[in-house]
């Protein structure tokens, strides 16, 4: 086996980038049938939730956090939104509203995390968060 096959495989075994590839496609499943009607073929509960929150953990064991806007504030909670070269993962931070009733919600922040850098993913129950599926025309 020379190197490159090596590389072909420990790709296609890795269990982080298949389960990111996996959320990826399933939230734009429910993106795209949230603009079909309602007949037998389809659920009325299909949109009920587009987002499954993901944090994610560095190969030494760290939390990623990315700063929300210019200020201090960090999060470590992601909407996975693409996926480039089977490594490059585009991420919209998402922001806890509040302590006391901590729900997540959408930023305009993205960031780009090398799935070669992580270690561990934590997936968290799926929320609907609003997004930007096309652009808005004004008639």
């Amino acid at each position: 086996m020379n190197l490159d096959d090596f590389s072909k495989d420990s790709c296609n075994c890795n269990f982080i980038k298949e389960s990111v590839c996996k959320i990826d496609k399933m939230q734009k499943e429910v993106v795209s049938d949230t603009n079909k009607c309602v007949s037998c073929e389809t659920s009325l509960f299909a949109s009920m939730y587009n987002t499954i929150p993901v944090s994610f953990y560095t190969c030494c064991g760290n939390q990623v956090t990315a700063n929300i806007s210019t200020t201090t504030t960090t999060t470590p909670y992601f909407r996975i939104e693409s996926i480039r070269c089977n490594r490059f993962v585009t991420l919209n931070l998402l922001q806890q509203s509040s302590e006391t009733t901590p729900t997540l919600t959408a930023t305009n922040y993205t960031m780009i995390l090398d799935l070669d850098c992580v270690g561990s993913m934590q997936c968290y129950e799926p929320i609907n968060v609003e997004i930007c599926t096309q652009s808005q025309s004004t008639t």
